[in-house]
């Protein structure tokens, strides 16, 4: 006989287990109510004993949860307990009830006449007043529940804002600096505050770029930051299509030539001007499209398009950016999560790419605000398919 024990304290399921197994049967245990509902529900056991002073779930609960399986509806489950009421227990759906200590001599043949169809019986006036009873305490507890809940929700809420407001102050701190550190280190690559040599050049090259990269990682914190908390509001102005992808293609193209990488403008963009946040549309074009040319091959291709959209007298008219590589794509299970700020697809200390994880948030946030939307595909050969749905206003 195959039997799941669900009790929380250690020595009496020693005790089950040695007394069971000694008899030749196979005693599987779990320590509170929601991992024995596991466990009895995946292992189809002969018998359940369940203790109803049990952490989280109690016996009573656990027990209505079992008998509504559709593989235990006919299982001998059993209290063993040494503070349930019997009449109470045999109610809610056990076929009995053995009070603890248990009895060493008897405990086994106990269990075999459960296993060959004994049940105990109550009469129905007080079975119809253990249920009603029953499912007073379920809503009371439910009620605590949710009320315990929202208020954790709450103050994770806040927890959320407060980390924002301080990575928005941090990041901001950390840009004011940056700022004229890499003003002068272009000066000096300039040769404008005296001559340098070959080596100094070289080094002072090394500095800007790593300057650039890392103000491009404060920027984004404060990109992010600024859209969790709140603090951006869109300045529409008439703006061009053509330009805005001239622009973001300028702005990663530096990262490009570092990893062999084109990147192609596809097609004739559309002469329409539109009505949008400039800033925010390029902003997000520009962290597609640095993500696809992070993500994809060295010395692969990045194809950007643009199409004008929605014409109809029914929709709004919306630029449609596309963006496609050639690397591995983006997997279906984690497209709704790469949107979440600060999202690593693989967030181990070896991955082959850096960055915060905010570039397809950025992105995001950026179109939403405009009343659009980034959608994740398949490119046609492979690779990822990324397209920024903006509306404009023409």
């Amino acid at each position: 006989m195959k039997v799941v024990h669900i009790e929380d304290r250690r020595e009496n399921r020693i005790l089950v287990r040695k007394l069971l197994e000694a008899a030749g049967h196979e005693v599987i245990d779990a320590v509170d109510g929601v991992t024995g509902i596991d466990l009895a529900t995946s292992v189809s056991p002969d018998m359940v004993l369940i203790d109803i002073n049990l952490p989280g779930l109690d016996g009573y609960e656990v027990v209505t949860k079992l008998r509504g399986q559709p593989g235990l509806t006919e299982t001998p489950i059993v209290a063993v307990t040494a503070e349930g009421d019997r009449d109470r227990a045999v109610a809610l759906g056990f076929d009995g009830l053995i009070a603890k200590p248990i009895q060493v001599a008897t405990f086994e043949s106990v269990l075999r006449g459960f296993a060959a169809g004994r049940r105990e019986r109550v009469p129905d006036a007080a079975r119809t007043a253990h249920l009603a009873d029953h499912g007073r305490r379920v809503v009371d507890r439910l009620e605590e529940k949710v009320r315990a809940l929202t208020l954790a929700n709450q103050r994770m809420q806040e927890v959320d804002r407060l980390k924002m407001e301080v990575l928005r102050n941090v990041s901001h701190e950390l840009a004011t600096p940056i700022t004229p550190l890499l003003g002068y280190v272009k000066m000096l690559e300039r040769a404008e505050l005296g001559p340098i040599n070959d080596a100094q050049l070289r080094a002072l090259e090394r500095m800007s770029g790593s300057l650039s990269r890392l103000s491009g990682v404060v920027q984004n914190l404060l990109a992010a930051t600024r859209f969790a908390t709140g603090h951006v509001t869109l300045e529409r102005t008439v703006a061009r299509c053509d330009r805005l992808v001239a622009e973001a293609v300028e702005r990663v193209t530096p990262a490009a030539q570092a990893r062999g990488c084109e990147v192609i403008v596809v097609g004739e963009l559309p002469s329409t001007p539109g009505v949008v946040d400039a800033q925010v549309v390029r902003d997000a074009l520009t962290q597609v499209l640095d993500n696809a040319v992070k993500f994809g091959p060295e010395r692969g291709r990045v194809r950007v398009a643009c199409a004008l959209v929605g014409t109809s007298d029914e929709d709004m008219p919306a630029w449609e950016f596309v963006v496609s590589d050639e690397g591995p794509g983006i997997p279906i299970e984690l497209r709704a999560r790469v949107i979440e700020a600060f999202f690593q697809g693989d967030g181990s200390p070896t991955r082959l790419t850096g960055g915060a994880g905010l570039g397809l948030a950025i992105a995001e946030r950026g179109a939403a605000l405009h009343g659009g939307r980034l959608i994740i595909g398949d490119a046609d050969g492979g690779g990822a398919r990324v397209s920024l749905h903006i509306p404009i206003r023409s």
